[in-house]
């Protein structure tokens, strides 16, 4: 019994966006593989770049992961030398992430991955088509942030 071609395309938004989502994730896998890090890992070294300091909630919340994984990422970065938790000066329960000289060093070297992927997507549309996808992308997402 012959079974029909999956057709991705056709399915909902949903799994539409996931498809694209997982497209762009996989390129920056290729670009990240020599350095061993994973994207979440990669993902995290360039939040810490632009935000040292962060604490491990606020990285939850921008990577849009759970806490036990965030847990898990600072013990995997840490255990590599990338970062560096610190206590707050203002609340010692809390702690604060810094990347280590060798963590910006990797973050800084790898931090124009995602402008590689995206020069491709580029090339593949036009700039209006591409302004457009961005623009009703951010759009989607904010339907969601607000109430009903």
């Amino acid at each position: 019994m012959s079974h029909p071609e999956w057709q991705w395309d056709q399915g909902p938004i949903g799994r539409i966006v996931k498809t694209g989502y997982i497209t762009l994730r996989r390129e920056i896998e290729q670009l990240l593989r020599p350095t061993g890090l994973t994207h979440t890992q990669w993902s995290a070294l360039g939040v810490l770049l632009h935000y040292p300091g962060i604490t491990p909630s606020q990285l939850e919340q921008i990577l849009m992961i759970e806490r036990p994984s965030v847990t898990s990422l600072m013990n995997g970065l840490e255990s590599r030398g990338l970062i560096t938790r610190r206590s707050s000066p203002e609340d010692g329960r809390s702690k604060q992430i810094f990347l280590t000289d060798e963590g910006r060093r990797l973050a800084e070297e790898t931090q124009h991955f995602a402008a590689v992927v995206e020069d491709r997507v580029r090339r593949g549309m036009t700039e209006d088509e591409f302004e457009t996808l961005r623009a009703l992308l951010v759009k989607m997402v904010k339907i969601f942030d607000r109430p009903q």
